[in-house]
């Protein structure tokens, strides 16, 4: 029973449902392609040239890539060394073989899928490996930060942001937003800060329901909405994916140990608010998949995200340095939800065109 095993299973996985043959090593590199060079640029085209753009997502869904299935991949093999250390330090170290795979699930929670005698491999959604990202970059740059003023003008925001979002819901995991500017310096520092805690702490809650033991009492559950048909996971209850959200806090959480105080009070903030964007973007997406008569994979699988925001508000307020960390993370869930009816009148004006 190897990872190596269970490496395979995803990849074979990934056939039965024709989303791609396979995963080579090192075909991740991605081309520049289409993109914004200048936040200048961004969300500032002529209204229906950008219309008829999110539209054609809609219309003319791209087929998966194999190159960006890599890269996302790339991206969760590079962070999961990281994470078994910290599983470790928190003494939530996971004995059972374990594989997170990026998977176009349509869902913004991991699905787990045990292999008998091979170990648990854990779907991670295509969407969503583009979602925080494009999500965070977005907003680090339209506030203003490190004593600059935004990168991208506050009223681009909304209009930004519904791109993104318009391929999260419309793509099918296989279509990202156009390609955003790239960052620099502590501008580049928080981004990367954010979406490694960001991704680890949705893999991170997986490796807690494996240790916890909660995949002893599961039971199958089928989802036939998802972007690539019926796919299965293991249901667990609702108590036990709160305190799967918890134990996945205390592992990030293991981040700080040995840091400095100055350095811990500049860092944790920022953990706190990447942890619980994943939770705030569960509610974006859930509102915005309503609204316009989308829906969401395996919903009713965890608790609502506004409760499991509660319950980890809780938690958190017991472990933090100070509470202050919290009072940025609202920030940041407040700034989202303010530009959600902007995002929503760019989808509808884009459904209108459709």
């Amino acid at each position: 029973m190897t990872v190596a095993a269970l490496r395979d299973r995803h990849v074979e996985l990934l056939r039965q449902h024709r989303v791609a043959d396979g995963l080579v090593v090192g075909r991740g590199r991605l081309g520049r392609g289409d993109r914004y060079h200048t936040w200048s640029q961004v969300a500032a085209e002529p209204v229906p040239a950008r219309l008829h753009r999110l539209g054609a997502v809609r219309l003319r869904p791209e087929a998966y890539s194999v190159a960006e299935l890599r890269a996302s991949q790339d991206v969760l093999d590079e962070q999961s060394g990281e994470l078994f250390e910290l599983a470790e330090m928190a003494g939530r170290a996971v004995r059972t073989p374990f594989f997170a795979g990026v998977f176009p699930t349509g869902s913004m929670n991991g699905l787990c899928r045990p292999m008998p005698g091979t170990g648990v491999l854990v779907l991670v959604d295509s969407g969503l490996l583009h979602l925080v990202p494009d999500v965070l970059k977005i907003m680090i740059v339209s506030r203003s930060s490190f004593g600059e003023a935004p990168l991208l003008e506050p009223p681009f925001a909304a209009p930004a942001l519904a791109e993104v979002f318009n391929a999260h819901l419309f793509g099918n995991g296989a279509v990202g937003a156009r390609a955003l500017p790239d960052l620099a310096g502590q501008h580049l520092d928080l981004l990367r800060l954010m979406v490694r805690r960001a991704t680890q702490f949705v893999v991170a809650h997986e490796m807690a329901h494996v240790h916890a033991g909660h995949l002893l009492a599961s039971w199958r559950q089928t989802d036939a909405n998802t972007p690539v048909g019926a796919l299965d996971m293991q249901a667990v209850g609702w108590p036990r994916e709160y305190e799967a959200d918890r134990l996945a806090a205390g592992i990030m959480l293991s981040s700080l140990v040995g840091v400095s105080p100055w350095e811990r009070d500049a860092v944790e903030p920022y953990l706190v608010g990447a942890v619980l964007l994943v939770l705030a973007l569960h509610e974006v997406v859930a509102v915005l998949a309503e609204a316009t008569g989308l829906v969401v994979p395996f919903a009713g699988c965890h608790p609502p995200p506004l409760l499991r925001i509660q319950s980890l508000v809780e938690y958190l307020a017991e472990h933090l340095r100070t509470s202050e960390s919290i009072a940025v993370a609202a920030d940041l869930a407040t700034w989202l939800d303010d530009r959600v009816p902007g995002v929503l009148e760019w989808l509808r004006m884009v459904d209108s065109q459709a």
